[in-house]
């Protein structure tokens, strides 16, 4: 079969505390084993991972709200890197479902059940760190991270720990940022004009929109000061306070995908990570070594950045 869907993998990060306390009190990664598993001398495989593997038992694992469910099909284990790897087949629960044939017969599938998809996903607490990661293959739509969330969210609810923030937060690496950047172009920038709210003569609206296009600007990183001269060669003068933020568009591996940027921050910058084909089967799943290796790459480049921090 022609592999004819993409897929992509997420990048994570999430921190711990204790319930009810601040989510300024994070516990580092070393203090949360400890406590959570006082009575266990390889706290990360017999205690956090024993835990995940004992959500499933044998049956579907579900998310509280019922909306997704999976089984655990194979799994591994590094304690010296402290990762777990672990490939679900599930999908969709809650909601009638039908198999349809080529000639367009239909069969209805119980609420109950689940017509599953192969999802790859790495779980990672680096030694002497309060950061966690989490790492979720998905396909172009169709994702089961509300289900590797819930997974975090029940080992830790039962040490009595949970999720600062209560979520994980969606990141990247630097060296993706800027391999995107250098292969964008400037789509077009939006500028946000305020109007003061001391000036008696302005209208009840307090903000304007100016849309430009085709700038020519050619910088990965658009200042101030290429924006005023944008809007000054637009005959826009600029006494007004104002933000802005710039569509940026680049074809990586072959596929065109755009993302905006606010001001010149690229915090929120967050290219696709498209997984490469040698990592995908004839049946379009993940294959369970090879994203082993492509997420191991992820890995080394975050903690090498870390040390140059």
């Amino acid at each position: 079969m022609a592999k004819k869907h993409r897929l992509f993998l997420g990048m994570y990060t999430f921190k711990i505390k204790k319930r009810n306390t601040s989510n300024l009190n994070v516990v580092d990664n070393n203090d949360f084993l400890s406590k959570a598993y006082p009575d266990i001398e390889d706290k990360f495989s017999k205690g956090f991972v024993q835990d995940i593997i004992n959500l499933f038992d044998l049956k579907l694992f579900k998310n509280r709200e019922e909306t997704h469910g999976g089984i655990l099909e194979e799994s591994a284990f590094s304690s010296g890197d402290r990762t777990f790897d672990l490939m679900l087949n599930g999908g969709l629960k809650g909601l009638k479902q039908y198999l349809i044939s080529e000639n367009g017969e239909k069969k209805d599938i119980s609420e109950k059940d689940i017509v599953g998809l192969k999802f790859f996903a790495r779980i990672w607490l680096p030694a002497n760190s309060d950061t966690g990661y989490v790492f979720i293959q998905r396909y172009n739509d169709a994702s089961l991270k509300t289900l590797f969330d819930e997974i975090l969210y029940e080992v830790l609810y039962k040490h009595k720990f949970i999720l600062a923030g209560q979520r994980t937060v969606k990141t990247t690496t630097k060296v993706r940022q800027e391999n995107f950047l250098k292969k964008a172009g400037v789509q077009e920038i939006a500028v946000v004009l305020y109007n003061s709210p001391y000036d008696t003569g302005a209208p009840s609206s307090r903000s304007a929109t100016i849309t430009l296009k085709n700038t020519g600007i050619k910088k990965n990183k658009i200042s101030k000061e290429d924006v005023e001269a944008a809007l000054q060669d637009n005959g826009i003068e600029v006494n007004k306070e104002y933000t802005y933020q710039s569509k940026y568009s680049a074809v990586i591996n072959g596929y065109s995908e755009e993302k905006t940027i606010k001001g010149n921050d690229t915090l929120d910058l967050i290219p696709n990570i498209s997984i490469t084909p040698d990592c995908i089967d004839d049946s379009n799943h993940p294959i369970f070594k090879k994203m082993q290796s492509f997420t191991a790459t992820e890995m080394a480049q975050i903690l090498k950045e870390a040390k140059h921090r």
